[in-house]
């Protein structure tokens, strides 16, 4: 036949392609440094690890986070140049089949403990006719066939203990063998193509075609690699490749395109064929009618073996550079890089404050900069804002009714005539112009603009009047609150989000305003008044952004709905919505993107699936265009995804425990139940725990959950972190369950049982026995004292106990008086000096943070100088009794000395330590302290320290602490100020 019509017949059986779009392979040895650099196979096993057969490296198992190596060699034939390990096969009974270039095969069985040895040297039932070899297969009558280059062999699987030879077959080197549905066995040799019966009887030796006299000068009978496909045989040879057609019984035709020496073929799906050689990796699609130039990728890459896990990552074992892996999954998550400024490294994290779209150019406020990405052209554009200074948060952009672009930013409101033209101030009026710290901005059809302003509440600038008065709203006045976000449109209402204070509604003809907020008074109660968007489905249905969780309100029916982790949110930190994708709402949440269905009212989770990164996912960052296209903002970038486009799949992974170390012990793969735990050696310091969920392309997204029987059961949140620890658990049964956070079935969950043991000298038999010994032998001695005796001992132990009772009351009276101040009841130094190195300890140990603050009450002295010192001392006195009122139980208050006190907050980050510190100075200027008849005003200036190295002494947080207070006093007093390296950016 000729070989158009072979083709011709392959193109009409076989199914196009969809692997055709451009292949990215990642290299595993750029993201793991004891990656193989010379590998030449690879499998899974049935728990789902991934295994390397590599030459330097031996055999190695890959969670997806470690590679731990595996010995199946002594020391001596380590020593070897001939150890290499270049062939596996994981049978139908999960034991796994390790061949050596040089010392046979080696058989572990499930637990992966050495069950056979074959090899030239072993006993007759166990011996190879080589050391070399180089393929394994199972056929379908569950014999394992091993090739060398001196011949082949088999064993039964159910009778590993005994090689048997096929007499008909010679002694050739076998370089692969497969099987077809028939039951014939084909087998790659160096001789040719042979083909076997299933019985074994019949063997059957293929003829090469004629051959050109340069091919015959490259050994033209040695077939290197074979593929079964539905037609026929692919062969890989030195000469390229060939195909064997069932239908003919004959080789038929040879592709017209130079492979070098291919080793390895595979077929990702029908129609389409990759060749691995020595020359790289080739791409062919046989789907077509006339043969083409293979696509050609990893142009310097020894290809030796391909291999799909079981969730479709592809992975290529190469001779020199390594292993690669590239995911065939479909890209549903198209990302865009945010523009870099000039002297900005390459993928340096931009923080995005806001992101619109207006027609086909999203806008983004990025850093210190207003940019914009041309949808349609596919190109950033930067928008200079003249100012003096930098801005720190551009919050908003909006286009009115005449097309023109308003910008509000921390500096002012700027204005442009186009998309294209400079933004400006010179066209607004004077008292526009003054505005600063603008947070949000709307523009109303009739040319009004709605801006909000930081602790300032929301500003009207009626129909853009050029006189530039305005109309103010006093709402969000209190301290660090503002209209964060504005939603304006054709109806009578405009609605306003607030950062502290809830959601508010202006009505436009009759200027009422109503406050939606978490009180019992709210005509529909929020489950928080900090809210960060809102997303507007109609006049009545409204969807929040909560730190609570995804709020849906519905006006009309006075109804509410609040949706958080237990009904499959991510988390229930909500920071963007859109509600525009008709029957689904899309939220982004800090640990991912999610889609609810208003149908089944259930989530969609894309936070593994997208490959981002959900801690940089940026606040009210989620449009829609006209066309469909959803548009996400992170700091890493946008990306781009249309959901009626997207390919759902999920991962058919599984969790595992990977190894368990106790102290230098350690469990590779423990198996465990809580029948039969493990026993872990007592006087063990640390445990850990390592685990993976075995899908090995988004191992990066990948979120884990756990819970811990020894503490409680709750489930805890450790994000990407794929391993805990635990120090000193006591004595006893420990059960261990960890899972993956975003798929939460039964094979995504894990479980490990252990159990340590009491030491001998806590064994409670051993110690029942000691006492019965001890009481017997004080009852001897007691009967063989006499009564005179027994009188004389109890008064001199009863006057012994006297005096020790006293002495150590004494003791302790004398150790308190010397750690407290006698004025204030409070710890001295001494005592804070011990109590600050114990929480240093514990801080350091459970990697938390702590914060010292010292306060000094101010004009003290006048206080002395004006009322006398006795009035001084009640000052101290109420002084320390206010503090102590307001502090937690953990948190350490002391006096430092004079009029100043030191106070020490555990697990407290500045921003809490802020918040504590001004309650206090508020409780202090609130005192009512009369000495006299006179009433004595008070104010403290505090100076708070957190230091990035815990470990510092206390001298070293204590000046840090002065220097901020110094600069307290410095500044004007009673204020909180924050110690940084450069004591003029301390903040207030």
């Amino acid at each position: 036949m000729h070989p158009a019509l072979i083709w011709c017949l392959l193109s009409a059986l076989l199914l196009p392609c969809s692997l055709l779009a451009s292949m990215q392979f990642s290299s595993l040895a750029q993201q793991h440094a004891d990656a193989p650099l010379i590998s030449y196979d690879i499998k899974q096993d049935q728990k789902g690890y991934i295994w390397f057969a590599s030459e330097l490296d031996g055999l190695q198992r890959f969670d997806g986070y470690e590679l731990s190596r595996r010995n199946i060699l002594t020391e001596t034939e380590l020593q070897s140049a001939m150890a290499n390990v270049n062939q596996l096969l994981v049978d139908s009974q999960q034991r796994l089949w390790v061949s050596t270039w040089g010392q046979g095969v080696t058989l572990l069985d499930q637990q992966l403990t050495i069950s056979m040895r074959y090899h030239t040297k072993a006993s007759p039932a166990q011996q190879l006719p080589s050391d070399r070899a180089q393929s394994f297969f199972e056929d379908q009558q569950q014999r394992i066939w091993i090739g060398t280059v001196e011949g082949l062999r088999y064993v039964h699987s159910t009778d590993p203990g005994r090689l048997h030879q096929v007499q008909l077959l010679p002694d050739i080197r076998v370089w692969q063998v497969t099987q077809s549905d028939n039951g014939t066995l084909w087998l790659a040799t160096s001789k040719g193509l042979y083909s076997l019966s299933a019985d074994l009887q019949q063997v059957e030796h293929q003829p090469q075609p004629a051959l050109s006299d340069e091919d015959v000068s490259l050994n033209p009978a040695e077939i290197r690699t074979l593929l079964l496909v539905e037609q026929g045989l692919w062969l890989g040879t030195q000469l390229g490749l060939f195909f064997f057609s069932f239908e003919l019984g004959q080789i038929t035709s040879r592709y017209p395109a130079e492979f070098g020496v291919i080793n390895t073929l595979f077929q990702p799906e029908p129609g389409q064929l990759w060749v691995g050689s020595g020359a790289g990796l080739f791409r062919i699609n046989t789907g077509l009618t006339q043969p083409q130039t293979p696509e050609h990728f990893l142009q310097t890459a020894d290809i030796r073996k391909f291999f799909k896990d079981q969730t479709g990552v592809i992975w290529v074992a190469s001779r020199n550079r390594g292993v690669f892996k590239m995911n065939p999954l479909p890209e549903n998550f198209k990302a865009v890089p945010l523009p870099q400024k000039p002297g900005m490294a390459e993928k340096t994290l931009r923080r995005i404050y806001s992101q619109t779209i207006i027609d086909d150019r999203i806008w983004l406020g990025v850093d210190h900069d207003l940019v914009s990405y041309d949808l349609k052209q596919q190109r950033w554009q930067t928008h200079r804002l003249p100012t003096r200074r930098p801005h720190n948060q551009i919050q908003a952009v909006t286009r009115d009714h005449h097309g023109q672009y308003w910008v509000g930013t921390d500096l002012g409101l700027f204005v442009s005539e186009a998309s294209d033209q400079e933004f400006s101030q010179k066209s607004l009026p004077d008292t526009i112009r003054q505005l600063a710290g603008i947070t949000s901005v709307a523009a109303d059809a009739d040319g009004s603009l709605w801006l909000g302003i930081w602790e300032k509440g929301l500003v009207k600038w009626p129909q853009q009047n050029p006189q530039g008065q305005l109309e103010h709203y006093s709402i969000t006045s209190q301290p660090g609150d503002a209209v964060i976000s504005i939603i304006s449109d054709t109806s009578d209402s405009i609605w306003m989000v607030s950062r502290f204070s809830g959601l508010y509604r202006l009505e436009r003809h009759t200027g009422l305003i109503s406050r939606y907020h978490s009180g019992a008074d709210s005509l529909i109660q929020l489950p928080t008044d900090v809210l960060l968007c809102l997303e507007k489905v109609n006049e009545h249905q409204l969807w929040v952004c909560t730190n609570q969780g995804l709020f849906f309100m519905d006006l009309n029916q006075s109804q509410s709905e609040l949706y958080q982790v237990e009904q499959g949110l991510p988390d229930n930190r909500v920071v963007a919505i859109n509600a525009q994708e008709p029957g689904s709402v899309w939220v982004s949440t800090k640990r991912g993107l999610a889609e609810l269905n208003l149908t089944s009212k259930t989530f969609k989770l894309f936070a593994e699936k997208a490959n981002i990164n959900a801690l940089l996912l940026e606040t009210r960052a989620l449009n829609r265009t006209a066309s469909g296209q959803f548009w996400l903002g992170t700091a890493a970038g946008l990306y781009q995804f249309t959901p009626r486009l997207m390919q759902d799949y999920k991962f058919n992974a599984h969790m595992v425990i990977s190894k368990l170390k106790a102290d230098q012990k350690q469990w590779l793969d423990p198996q465990s139940t809580a029948q039969d735990p493990l026993e872990v050696p007592a006087h063990t310091k640390e445990i850990s725990i390592h685990f993976s969920f075995l899908e090995y392309f988004f191992t990066d997204g990948h979120q884990y959950q756990y819970r811990f029987s020894g503490s409680d059961r709750e489930w805890h949140y450790i994000g990407h972190q794929h391993q805990v620890s635990f120090n000193r658990l006591p004595p006893g049964h420990y059960s261990f369950e960890v899972r993956n956070s975003l798929e939460h079935s039964e094979h995504s969950t894990a479980r490990l049982h252990f159990v340590i043991h009491a030491p001998l000298w806590q064994d409670k038999r051993l110690w029942l026995f000691v006492c019965l010994v001890g009481l017997l032998s004080l009852w001897l001695m007691w009967q063989g004292r006499t009564r005179n005796l027994h009188q004389q001992n109890s008064k001199l132990n009863e006057l012994v106990r006297q005096r020790t009772a006293d002495l150590e009351q004494a003791n302790l009276a004398l150790n308190q008086q010397a750690r407290t101040d006698f004025l204030t009841k409070l710890p001295n130094r001494l005592a804070f000096s011990e109590q600050f190195e114990l929480l240093q300890r514990q801080a350091i140990r459970q990697k938390s943070s702590f914060t010292l603050v010292l306060l000094d009450i101010d004009h003290f002295k006048s206080i002395n100088d004006s009322y006398g010192h006795d009035a001084g001392d009640v000052v101290l006195a109420k002084v320390a009794q206010s503090l102590s009122q307001r502090l937690r139980q953990q948190d350490v208050l002391a006096r430092w000395g004079g009029e100043e006190f030191i106070l020490l907050l555990p697990d407290t980050s500045v921003q809490g330590a802020l918040v504590v510190c001004e309650e206090l100075r508020q409780c202090l200027m609130q005192m009512d302290i009369v000495y006299d008849k006179q009433p004595i005003l008070v104010t403290a200036t505090f100076g708070v320290a957190q230091l990035n190295d815990l470990q510092l002494d206390l001298v070293r947080w204590q000046s840090a602490a002065d220097i901020a207070l110094y600069q307290g006093k410095k500044t004007g007093r009673n204020k909180v100020v924050v110690y940084q390296d450069d004591t003029a950016d301390n903040a207030e």
